[in-house]
């Protein structure tokens, strides 16, 4: 009977569908970290060496756990010469996340130089570690041969005038002189304060953590750094108290995995549509199971790298669950698989930006921009491959699962009502039948039909050919 296959077709995607959720759960209990206490948590993330694309990850996943987690208290742990100026950008955004800007320490533990210094300014508190230094944060452009590349002056004078304004801003924000990372920035300002000279015209400012302390002005005020503490655990002691715990993040061979797969969402997105464009065309399960795996390996890359939690893949499985019911045991009913796709997409933009507690809903959208550039290419992509898979090889394809290429014909006044044939596509409802040697479009009565099944028409509506499988075994 054409209904047990259609349950047998279900339950081996309710069976993929469990199988993908286990694999998601397994890698959730890998990579969880369980905080459980009553005491203070405070959430120190490491910025070590050259500030690039991974850090970004890495800062935004720590920021999302200190919120999740109720931690009041942030330090940034810097030790870097610098790095990418988008970068650096993406990662003072994720740090002005944080609810409680006031408990935001940055914690300079050797050199913050360029970058790194952005990154300070970004902190509502400055530490520094004996004998550590920042500044010098002009910014500058490498050639791709490497090195530092010569600009146009007029050029120049426009990126540096960019990045003073920007500088200046953040410190403004955060508590800080504006006066002393502008000195940072452009070696044509140098510093003066109170009418005293701190650095002449001609040099870029850097500091070190003794010259950081010093205070000036009425009533004195520190030029930057707030003091001088050992270590970060000294730091914690002093500025949040001694029963506090510090969570030091780690960034985990699972988030290096997950940071490539991020990168290739949209590649995996891609693939997921084709192969389920294909499969709906076929019928072939092979192709259905490659389709859902391609989506799982999106949202499984987007978790591990700390952009999402599990949700979004749960709401995708329910949204294919809906398009599946529709597809084999309710055809013809909409609803189900309207709702279906909107939950598909929901959970692809919600699995680049998982709506934190304290975000109001504006922030969280504006944070799917990422998932929702990746869903456009990757649509694109896949309308462009259906094109070509449509337009350039159809009789390849037909040849190979039909035998031999079908010619759909149109004319439909020799068929009547009680003519038997053969189904030539899978329907699913609506495919290709075929009436002694002629191949028409027909449509089931919502019954999935299985290739080669042998049918007979039981309506003929206008061009609309109604039909409903032939049960062998009681006709003979």
């Amino acid at each position: 009977m054409q209904t047990n296959g259609n349950l047998r077709v279900g339950m081996i995607y309710g069976k993929l569908g469990a199988i993908s959720l286990l694999f998601f759960l397994f890698c959730s209990f890998l990579k969880a970290q369980i905080v459980k206490d009553g005491n203070k948590l405070v959430y120190v993330i490491p910025i070590r060496d050259e500030i690039e694309q991974t850090m970004v990850y890495v800062v935004k996943r720590g920021v999302n756990e200190a919120i999740k987690s109720g931690a009041i208290d942030l330090i940034i742990d810097l030790n870097t010469p610098g790095g990418q100026a988008e970068s650096m950008e993406k990662i003072i955004q994720q740090i002005e996340r944080f609810p409680f800007q006031e408990n935001t320490f940055a914690f300079v533990n050797h050199k913050a130089y360029s970058a790194g210094a952005f990154v300070a300014a970004a902190c509502r508190h400055i530490y520094m570690a004996p004998g550590s230094v920042i500044g010098a944060a002009t910014p500058v452009m490498f050639s791709p041969q490497g090195g530092i590349q010569n600009l146009p002056e007029s050029y120049e004078k426009k990126i540096l005038s960019a990045y003073q304004g920007l500088i200046r801003a953040i410190a403004e924000r955060h508590g800080h002189n504006p006066a002393v990372f502008n000195a940072m920035v452009d070696r044509d300002s140098g510093l003066v304060i109170d009418g005293k000279e701190i650095l002449p015209k001609g040099k870029v400012l850097t500091l070190t953590d003794t010259e950081a302390i010093r205070q000036y002005g009425n009533p004195p005020k520190p030029l930057l750094a707030e003091g001088i503490v050992p270590s970060l655990e000294q730091l914690v002691e002093k500025v949040i108290g001694t029963k506090a715990i510090i969570i030091q993040l780690k960034p985990t061979g699972f988030e290096k995995i997950g940071r490539m797969m991020t990168m290739l969402g949209p590649l995996f997105l891609t693939l997921g549509l084709l192969l389920a464009y294909l499969e709906l065309q076929t019928g072939g399960i092979a192709l259905g199971i490659l389709s859902l795996f391609f989506f799982s390996l999106y949202f499984l890359g987007h978790y591990l790298a700390g952009l999402s939690g599990f949700e979004p893949f749960f709401l995708f499985l329910l949204g294919v669950s809906l398009v599946l019911a529709e597809v084999f045991f309710f055809p013809g009913l909409v609803i189900p698989t309207l709702m279906g796709l909107l939950m598909v997409v929901i959970a692809i933009l919600t699995a680049s930006a998982e709506k934190l507690p304290t975000e109001n809903v504006g922030s969280w959208l504006a944070r799917m921009r990422e998932g929702l550039i990746s869903l456009i290419i990757a649509i694109g992509s896949a309308f462009l491959l259906i094109f070509a898979f449509s337009r350039f090889i159809p009789k390849r394809v037909s040849i190979a699962w039909n035998k031999e290429p079908q010619q759909k014909n149109e004319r439909t006044d020799e068929l009547f009502v009680g003519m038997e044939g053969q189904a030539v596509t899978v329907l699913r409802p609506s495919g290709l039948g075929r009436f002694k040697g002629k191949v028409v479009d027909v449509v089931s009565l919502g019954e999935f039909i299985a290739e080669g099944t042998p049918i007979r028409i039981v309506r003929i509506e206008g061009i609309r050919i109604v039909v409903e499988a032939v049960d062998v075994k009681s006709k003979e």
